[in-house]
């Protein structure tokens, strides 16, 4: 293929990125204003009518759920599927219905993925022997990429577990001393905590559902631990173990707890801000320093560079 033509492709490539980017745009405009008229209504006692959810993606769920649920005991052990569960679970995903997904979202990548590759590679006509090696790369992206956003998922979900357990936490102090059982003071954090951090409220929810059902509580706690993966709740459910197992107060121990994880947290906070002074030498050296030798040195090597062009010149 001739260079006008790559040029004129990768203008039409990048005209498309900039059509999707603004058609982005437009839908989360659309969503906010239907969400502000909706906000505008209940104020005003208007009647609000159920929006309508989306039948793309729920299709696209399902095809992806059969795909999955059709092969994936075929292809995977149950140790890599137990495996797979608690990742799942650590990203706050029900791994009965997440598993079947990721499995054959996987499986479509697979082979969506390299066959476009090839045919855009055959487009551009580029050589056979590069043909394979960007089918070939493109084979490893695809079967990373549902791993990737799973870890994207998993590390915003530990995040905001790790950012609301200390105010649950305090919640739970509260509750305990103001005379509520355990599962009661559970399910009000879960209720409080559901507004203002929903992974919490999740988590809660579900222990408080399973010490109902289950016999043992402590049984619900170490699933609890086992479910997040996070070490702050599994040294939650130890310590709530611990005071049901021994009898000792459950507020004392749980206002300990709360305030050994604000002092980590505080001590995680002075780690980083002891680390800004080596991560700023870098941006420093490639952007302020050429700036200050430009404003400090640039009129002065003018100057003597007019002088040497007029000593020439004589």
């Amino acid at each position: 293929m001739s260079e006008p033509s790559l040029a004129l492709l990768s203008l039409a490539g990048g005209a498309l990125c900039i059509l999707a980017a603004g058609v982005l745009l437009l839908l989360g405009e659309r969503e906010a204003r239907e969400i502000a008229m909706r906000v505008r209504k209940l104020r005003t006692g208007e009647t609000v009518a159920t929006p309508r959810p989306s039948r793309c993606l729920p299709l696209l769920l399902m095809a992806a759920r059969r795909i999955g649920g059709a092969i994936h005991h075929r292809i995977m052990s149950e140790r890599d599927t137990e495996a797979l569960a608690r990742t799942l679970s650590a990203s706050g995903l029900t791994p009965g219905n997440a598993l079947p997904i990721f499995i054959g979202a996987k499986i479509t990548c697979l082979l969506v993925v390299p066959a476009v590759t090839y045919l855009a590679a055959t487009v551009l006509q580029y050589p056979s022997e590069r043909r394979v090696m960007y089918t070939v790369l493109s084979l490893g992206m695809a079967a990373m990429l549902p791993n990737w956003a799973i870890g994207l998922l998993r590390r915003r979900y530990q995040a905001r577990l790790r950012q609301g357990l200390p105010d649950a936490l305090d919640l739970l102090v509260v509750c305990a001393e103001a005379g509520l059982g355990l599962e009661s003071a559970v399910e009000r954090v879960a209720r409080e905590m559901e507004r203002s951090n929903r992974p919490i409220g999740v988590e809660f929810s579900l222990l408080t559902h399973e010490m109902h059902i289950l016999p043992d509580r402590r049984l619900a706690l170490s699933n609890l631990a086992e479910r997040t993966g996070q070490p702050a709740l599994q040294r939650l459910a130890g310590t709530i173990a611990q005071t049901l197992r021994y009898g000792t107060p459950l507020g004392q121990g749980l206002r300990t707890l709360a305030a050994e994880m604000r002092n980590e947290r505080m001590i995680q906070f002075e780690e980083r801000a002891g680390k800004l002074p080596a991560l700023l030498v870098l941006p420093m050296i490639i952007f302020i320093l050429p700036c200050l030798f430009i404003v400090l040195m640039g009129q002065p090597v003018v100057q003597l560079l007019t002088s040497l062009q007029a000593l020439t010149y004589h």
